[in-house]
This record gives C-alpha cells, sequence and structure tokens, in this order.
C-alpha cells in the first residue's frame, strides 16, 4: 500500500478509495449523533418551538459540507470519487436509521413523540446536504479542472 493509504489496482495502476473507511466515519458519526439526541436531544429538539427547530435545520447546512467536504481534502478524494464517497457516507447511517425512527418512542425516550415527524424530516435534510455536497463539490472541482 502506497504511503497516500490509497489502494493501487496493479493491473491499471489506477488508484483507488479504500470505501471502507468512509462507511466507518459514517457509522461513527451516526453513533455520536445517535447518542447526543439520545442524551441531550430534549433540550435543544424542541418541535414546537420554530425559532429552535429553524436553527437546527440551519447549523446541518453550515457545518455538514464543511466536515464532507473536510473529509475529501484529508482523503485525497478525486473529483471522480466525490459523489461515490458522499453515498458512502450517507448509505449507511441511513439505514441505521430506519429502526432508529420506527422505534422513535423507545429509543428517544426523553423527547416528545410529537417530534418523531421533525426529526424524520432533520434526518433528511442532513443526509440530502451530504449526498448534494458530494454531487456539487466533484462538478465544482471537475470544472475548476478544465
Amino acid at each position: 500500500m502506497p504511503a497516500t493509504g490509497k489502494l493501487v489496482n496493479t493491473a491499471s495502476g489506477d488508484i483507488q478509495t479504500p470505501y471502507g473507511l468512509f462507511v466507518f466515519l459514517s457509522f461513527l458519526v451516526w453513533l455520536i449523533l445517535t447518542s447526543t439526541l439520545r442524551l441531550w436531544g430534549h433540550t435543544f429538539f424542541i418541535a414546537s418551538n420554530n425559532l429552535v427547530m429553524s436553527l437546527n435545520f440551519l447549523w446541518p447546512l453550515l457545518l455538514l459540507p464543511l466536515i464532507v467536504y473536510g473529509i475529501f481534502r484529508w482523503q485525497n478524494v478525486q473529483p471522480q470519487q466525490q459523489t461515490t464517497v458522499a453515498i458512502c457516507l450517507a448509505i449507511p447511517s441511513m439505514l441505521l436509521d430506519i429502526p432508529t425512527t420506527y422505534f422513535f418512542p423507545q429509543l428517544f425516550p426523553n423527547m416528545p413523540s410529537s417530534a418523531d415527524g421533525a426529526l424524520g424530516a432533520w434526518l433528511l435534510w442532513g443526509y440530502a446536504i451530504v449526498l448534494l455536497t458530494g454531487v456539487i463539490a466533484s462538478q465544482w472541482e471537475r470544472a475548476q479542472a478544465v
């Protein structure tokens, strides 16, 4: 394995991204956010407060593209791979959130049951931002290279 941390396809000499790392990062972020919501979600995820919920929808818009783009830079992800890496960052967490949202009352007993729809919308919002960041960054960098 080269010092860059990339896998080299010996047949073609192409550098391949180790996608397992991004799947692991997805799981890690999901675990941290789910644990945070379980323990302290009732203090900052208040579905009945429009101002608080507006802020909850604003911070992912500002923070998630920075995180995703930072991961791209950290792992030197090539523009043609950024969409695939964004999918690897989003899909595992999306799959893990299926039982999380289905069993919302049992997993988040400190949050009111009325917050389940808001949580679902917030999760979809975050995943859309991650996926769109991959697509937009990929297209932007390809355009800059031309």
